[in-house]
């Protein structure tokens, strides 16, 4: 089989991974928009986002099954899929299990190119019959034997790569033989379902795309089989993972959830040791590999209106549909009617003509996709972020563009605008000042100018005390206005994110300062205080409290434990450790706590008798280290009771915070302001200040990841930093 990137052909054996199935088509699913987009936004903001790898995860999770166990039904299938999803591999795999005798060993499989019967067939008058006969080289009541007693596998790969007179009559023999030999098992593979008529006696099932386990068992095998040495494959595979798995990567993780653009990902990487330094030239490539090579390199000639369009034409059409939508609070999901309007619109057409674009589009490239019936969306959000990137850019927009610098939706194109401008300084310094008009704006909200204000304080009397310099300054003002915001913040996900970025700030950028290391304690402690007291999530609280709780009181520890820290509270905060310990006195008792960190062995020995009796194992006549194993051995089937476990001990901590969670917040609120760790007015806030502290925070975090990722010199960077935060 031909690999991506690679000058040769590799054997199936090595590179194959094990396709997944879904049994039910997204076109064929009747949602309605608004629902999908209430699915959208909850696997956007919610715990439930690292369920796909596509951002665009749309529904729930529908069942997957093997491709290989799927033909166990012994029914005719229609596979579709997105070019470059696995189709064909998945056909040939199928071949060599059935002549290893693996796999519908009673069969004789043909695995026929429906783009070469197109030729081949003519001679024989399009009849499979035929065609079978000349490749078994049988006689015509041999062939005919075979066919009657149901001995034939028959694979017909790329019913969309035929168009024309010769395509419908491809597609009428295809619906005549399946009739004509019920026994017979018929695969069919095609881009889409959007044939004419559906094939009757076929159950129509879809490729799905990658899921974590597959893309780590494909990059893998590529790399094994193109470094053509195990062990030095394999390593350069975990090199490969451990940066697509970053947080930092998590644009380019949800483009490689297909074979064909994980192989791009993988032969970049092979190529230069590294990942695209600029995420945009990755996703040009992807688009180039998908909107004209992928065919090209199949020898695929199209058959329709939209074959006369150039690729840079295609690319402003994809470009108008991105941005139309993109511009919109719901930015994602397409009516069939308002994609077919954007069309016609822009190529001047009628809009039944339309229609066939983006039918097309959808099947020749996959870059738009079927939601659920009537309903569309670009296939990856990342290549909409592009794609409108590329617009703004091309049009000399960028003032236009700056209108949606506080729309989170929007932070990923802002990001990509700086990393692909040759010269980016102009467009991040433009950020700025916008940004900074937006806070002068705010002289006139007292409440929010005390809370930056006392931000800003802090940092300065830092900076007096322990004579940093000036890009620690910046930093230590990033971290205190953060802090002081992060509470507020309305979206887990970013929340989560700028945590991340916080924290790999505090603990590795700013010098260890104990004042800083106090107030960062205090805010951590408060935050998940808030989210256990306030928030639905039942899954939280037992995980949240126990975080609260350890990290106060190891915290209490290191007080005695680090000099510096015991000597700076000592002289500064006279009370402060004697407060702290009654604060962790009056959280939930620990009993509630320690479960959740016992042994398997202890686990299971808790466990009721009724519960212990139907366990595979004697627990009075194992160790400790055997129960341990049977546990780890059996642990799907184990993993139901310690949840159930969990629930029953999460419980008590759930009721304890909701009784009692404003109570203990409240004090710990007025130990923070006794301290001078919190300013008093930021408990008193409205929603309404709360949101435009958001705004203000949103921006500064989205400035200094442009100035990050744009292609300045490091020293203009570190400059723009400080003059930004300091200014």
């Amino acid at each position: 089989m031909p690999l991506w990137g690679v000058d040769r052909w590799v054997p199936l054996g090595e590179l194959f991974v094990d396709v997944n199935i879904l049994e039910e088509l997204s076109s064929s699913r009747k949602s309605e928009l608004d629902d999908l987009w209430q699915d959208f936004t909850t696997v956007m903001h919610g715990y439930s986002s690292d369920r796909s790898l596509d951002r665009i995860g749309l529904g729930k999770e529908r069942q997957r099954v093997s491709g290989l166990d799927v033909l166990a039904k012994n029914t005719n299938l229609m596979v579709v899929g997105k070019p470059g999803s696995g189709k064909t591999t998945y056909l040939q795999r199928v071949v060599t299990q059935c002549n290893g005798g693996i796999l519908q060993a009673h069969r004789i499989p043909v695995l026929i190119k429906l783009r070469e019967f197109v030729e081949d067939g003519r001679e024989v008058a399009y009849s499979l019959e035929r065609y079978l006969e000349r490749c078994w080289r049988l006689s015509d009541a041999e062939t005919q034997l075979v066919l009657n007693r149901g001995r034939a596998l028959v694979l017909l790969d790329g019913l969309d790569e035929v168009t024309g007179e010769d395509g419908k009559n491809i597609t009428k023999e295809i619906k005549r033989f399946a009739r004509a030999y019920p026994q017979v098992l018929v695969i069919v593979t095609c881009r889409t379902q959007s044939q004419e008529s559906r094939f009757e006696r076929f159950d129509y099932v879809e490729v799905a795309d990658f899921d974590e386990p597959q893309v780590r068992a494909f990059a893998q095998h590529w790399f094994k089989t193109v470094i053509g040495d195990e062990s030095v494959g394999l390593a350069k595979a975990q090199e490969v993972l451990g940066l697509l798995f970053l947080e930092e990567n998590k644009p380019i993780r949800e483009l490689a959830i297909t074979p064909i653009l994980l192989s791009l990902t993988c032969a970049v990487f092979h190529q230069t040791g590294k990942f695209y330094s600029k995420r945009s030239k990755l996703y040009e490539e992807g688009l180039e590999l998908l909107l004209e090579q992928w065919d090209k390199s199949r020898s695929i000639e199209r058959d329709e209106i939209y074959r006369d369009l150039s690729v840079e034409r295609k690319l402003e059409l994809l470009s108008y549909l991105a941005v139309k939508k993109f511009e919109q609070p719901q930015y994602v999901l397409f009516e069939q009617e308002e994609i077919e309007g954007y069309i016609a619109e822009f190529l001047g057409i009628e809009q039944r003509d339309s229609r066939a674009v983006l039918r097309a589009i959808e099947s020749q490239h996959g870059l738009l996709i079927e939601r659920s019936q009537k309903v569309w969306s670009f296939s990856h959000l990342t290549f909409q972020e592009y794609l409108v990137s590329l617009l703004y850019i091309q049009s000399n927009a960028l003032d236009n563009l700056l209108e949606y610098m506080s729309k989170i939706w929007w932070r990923e194109v802002f990001i990509l605008t700086s990393q692909a401008l040759n010269d980016s300084k102009k467009f991040v310094q433009l950020m700025q000042y916008k940004h900074q008009n937006f806070e002068k704006k705010l002289a006139s909200e007292v409440e929010i100018r005390k809370i930056i204000g006392f931000a800003y304080k802090k940092s300065d009397l830092i900076a007096k005390k322990y004579v940093i310099d000036a890009l620690s300054i910046a930093k230590t003002r990033f971290f205190y206005i953060y802090r002081n915001i992060a509470l507020f913040r309305n979206t887990r996900q970013f929340k989560f994110d700028s945590e991340n970025k916080l924290s790999h700030l505090f603990n590795h950028s700013l010098p260890k300062i104990p004042m800083m290391e106090v107030d960062n304690m205090l805010y951590y402690s408060l935050d998940y205080a808030i989210d256990l007291t306030f928030s639905n999530d039942k899954h939280g609280p037992l995980h949240l409290s126990i975080e609260i709780h350890w990290y106060l009181k190891d915290f209490y520890k290191e007080i005695d434990e680090d000099f510096i820290l015991y000597e700076y509270i000592d002289r500064n905060m006279p009370g402060f450790k004697q407060e702290l310990k009654s604060l962790v006195e009056l959280l939930p008792s620990e009993e509630y706590l320690n479960p959740l960190c016992l042994r398997p062995n202890e686990l299971i020995s808790r466990l009721d008798e009724n519960t212990i009796s139907n366990l595979a194992v004697d627990v009075n006549k194992k160790s400790a280290e055997e129960l341990d194993k049977y546990y780890f051995d059996n642990f799907d089937q184990l993993s139901d009771l310690h949840s159930i476990y969990q629930e029953a001990i999460t419980e008590p901590v759930r009721e304890w915070w909701k009784s009692n969670g404003e109570t203990w917040i409240s004090l710990l609120y007025d130990l923070m302001i006794r301290f001078e760790s919190i300013h008093p007015e930021h408990r008193h806030l409205s929603e309404a200040q709360k949101n435009v502290l958001n705004t203000y925070f949103y921006k500064i975090d989205l400035i200094m990841e442009c100035w990050d990722v744009s292609n300045l010199e490091q020293e203009f960077k570190v400059e723009a930093f400080k003059d930004f935060l300091c200014w």
